[in-house]
C-alpha cells in the first residue's frame, strides 16, 4: 500500500491521460502496473530488515539493488512517528528518523507495530544519551521520559487558528490554475446556459462570481485541512527533549532532542497579526532532508503576548534580548521604494493594454505601506549568547538564535548602500537538508560590524559616528 500512495498522484494523472488516447486499452496497463507495484512493494517488505546494534542503527533493503544504511546515533536529529488513517486500521505505525547533513537519506520504516516503535525509539534514546553502561542507564532513560511540563492546543484556538490560515491564498492560486484547465467543463455553451437559467448575470458578475467561489472553496479547504493536522495538539518536555504529538486522520509523534535545537522562529501572518498570534518554529538539522528549509511547527497558534513565558517553560534557553539595533531613520525611502522596484515598469503595459489598468496605480501605496511596516519592524537584539532578528516579507517574521548554531553570517552592499554606508545583514542557521536564512536589510555599517564581532565574541565597542535609530519598547 505504501508503493501505491508514494505513486498516487503519478496513477491519477495517468489516469486522466491514458484514458481519453488509448481506448479502452490503457486501464490493462494500468491494472498491470499497479499488480507489479504491489508484487514490488511485498518483496521490499519481505528484504527489509532493521536493528539497533551498539551506537547505530542498522537497515538493509532493496529487491534488485540493496542498499545497507548506517546511522550513527550521534547525528540523529528528530525521530517521527506517524499514524495514517490505513496504518491505524492494521494498528501500524511508521517511524521516520532524520539526521543531520545535507543530503543523506532519511531512515525510513513505514510499517511496525507501536510496541515496537516505542522501544526503537526508547533505545536510540538510550544509547544517544546513556553511552551504554548497564542497568543503571535504563533508570537514567526512564527519568528522560518523565514529563516535566505539557502544553495543549484548547479547541477555540484550534478553531481560531483554522479561520486565521493563510494558507487558502496558496490553494487559491492552485485552484485559480486548475480552473484554467477547465475549458473542457467551462466552455459559451456552459456560460451561455448560466445565463439563461441566471437572468441577469453579466461578464462581471460571472467573473466576480467565479473568484468569490475560488476564495470561499480555498478557505474551507484550508480550514478543514488546519483542523485535520492540529487537532488534539500536544507538547510534552522531557528533561532531553520536546515531544509534538498532533493529527486526526493521520496522528503524528516527533521528538525533537534539545541539542538539536538550531533556532527559534516566530511568524506573525498578516491575518493573525492584528489578532495578536503567530505560529511558532523551531528549527533542526535533518528535519526532512529532502525540502531545504523544512522547519517544525512547535506551536502552530499562540500569542505573541505569550511567547516570553512559553519559551522560558520549554526552551528556557531562549531568553529574548532586547533590541539594540535598527535600521538608521535615513533608510526609510529605501524601504519604502523598495517593494514597488519591480512593479513600476509593469505599470504602463498594464495601463496601455487594459481598459481599468489605470487601477494598478493603486498598488504603490499599498506596497509602499508594506516597505514602512518593514521599516519599523526591522531590529536585532544581542544577549550574552543569544540573537534576536526581527524582520518582515509579508508575515513578520523573529528568529531566536544561540551564538554557537549559527552557521554563518553574512553583509552584502550594493553601490547604492555602499554611498549611505549601510549593509544588509544574514545569519543562517542549520534547517533540514540546508540552512534557515534571516535578513535585515540596511543596517549601518557600524552595527553590522558590531554583531560580526559578538559572533566572534569578540569585546564590543561603540562605534564613533553612526546613530542607530533608538529602539523602541516592546
Amino acid at each position: 500500500m505504501e508503493s501505491i500512495k508514494q505513486n498516487f498522484i503519478t496513477i491519477v494523472i495517468l489516469l486522466f491521460i491514458g484514458t481519453s488516447n488509448t481506448e479502452g486499452y490503457f486501464i490493462y496497463f494500468l491494472l498491470a502496473g499497479i499488480a507489479i507495484t504491489l508484487v514490488s512493494g511485498v518483496l521490499s517488505w519481505v528484504v527489509f530488515r532493521y536493528r539497533v546494534h551498539e551506537d547505530e542503527l542498522q537497515i538493509k533493503k532493496g529487491v534488485l539493488v540493496k542498499s545497507n544504511m548506517y546511522l550513527s546515533k550521534d547525528r540523529i536529529q528528530v525521530i517521527d512517528i506517524t499514524e495514517g488513517l490505513l496504518q491505524r486500521m492494521f494498528g501500524l505505525v511508521k517511524v521516520e528518523v532524520k539526521t543531520a547533513g545535507g543530503g543523506t537519506e532519511t531512515a525510513t520504516i513505514s510499517a511496525i507495530s507501536r510496541g515496537d516503535a516505542e522501544a526503537l525509539r526508547s533505545e536510540l534514546r538510550k544509547k544517544r544519551s546513556a553511552n551504554g553502561e548497564g542497568e543503571e542507564e535504563a533508570e537514567e532513560v526512564y527519568e528522560e521520559e518523565e514529563v516535566l511540563g505539557q502544553w495543549k492546543l484548547s479547541t477555540k484556538d484550534l478553531v481560531f487558528a483554522a479561520f486565521t490560515s493563510g494558507n487558502f491564498g496558496l490553494i487559491a492560486s492552485i485552484l485559480g490554475a486548475v480552473s484554467g484547465q477547465m475549458d473542457e467543463f467551462i466552455n459559451e455553451e456552459t456560460i451561455e446556459y448560466v445565463y439563461e437559467a441566471l437572468p441577469g448575470y453579466s461578464d462581471v458578475t460571472l467573473i466576480v462570481g467565479i473568484v468569490i467561489a475560488i476564495i470561499v472553496i480555498s478557505w474551507a479547504l484550508s480550514f478543514l485541512g488546519v483542523i485535520f493536522k492540529y487537532s488534539d495538539f500536544q507538547l510534552e518536555k522531557t528533561s532531553k527533549e520536546l515531544i509534538i504529538t498532533s493529527g486526526l486522520v493521520e496522528r503524528k509523534h516527533i521528538t525533537v532532542p534539545f541539542d538539536r535545537i538550531q533556532a527559534v522562529r516566530f511568524v506573525e501572518g498578516v491575518i493573525r497579526q492584528p489578532f495578536g498570534y503567530g505560529m511558532l518554529y523551531v528549527e533542526s538539522a535533518g528535519f526532512d532532508q529532502t525540502q531545504k528549509g523544512r522547519s517544525i511547527v512547535l506551536v502552530p497558534f499562540i500569542a505573541s503576548s505569550n511567547i516570553s513565558s512559553f519559551l522560558a517553560e520549554f526552551l528556557e534557553e531562549y531568553k529574548e534580548p532586547e533590541y539594540q539595533i535598527r535600521p538608521p531613520r535615513r533608510t526609510l525611502w529605501r524601504y519604502i521604494r523598495r517593494p514597488n522596484y519591480f512593479v513600476l515598469p509593469l505599470i504602463p503595459i498594464a495601463w496601455y493594454l487594459m481598459e481599468y489598468g489605470w487601477l494598478s496605480l493603486l498598488i504603490i501605496p499599498l506596497l509602499g505601506y508594506l516597505g514602512w511596516m518593514r521599516y519599523q519592524d526591522a531590529a536585532l537584539g544581542l544577549g550574552d549568547k543569544i540573537l534576536r532578528m526581527r524582520y518582515r516579507v509579508v508575515s513578520r517574521t523573529t528568529a531566536i538564535v544561540k551564538r554557537n548554531r549559527i552557521q554563518n553570517a553574512e553583509t552584502s552592499q550594493n553601490p547604492f548602500q555602499e554611498n549611505k554606508d549601510i549593509r544588509n545583514l544574514t545569519v543562517t542557521a542549520a534547517s533540514g537538508a540546508g540552512g534557515m536564512g534571516f535578513e535585515t536589510a540596511d543596517l549601518s555599517s557600524p552595527d553590522t560590524s558590531k554583531v560580526l564581532k559578538w559572533l566572534m565574541n569578540e569585546p564590543l565597542e561603540e562605534e564613533e559616528g553612526e546613530v542607530s535609530r533608538p529602539a523602541q519598547t516592546e
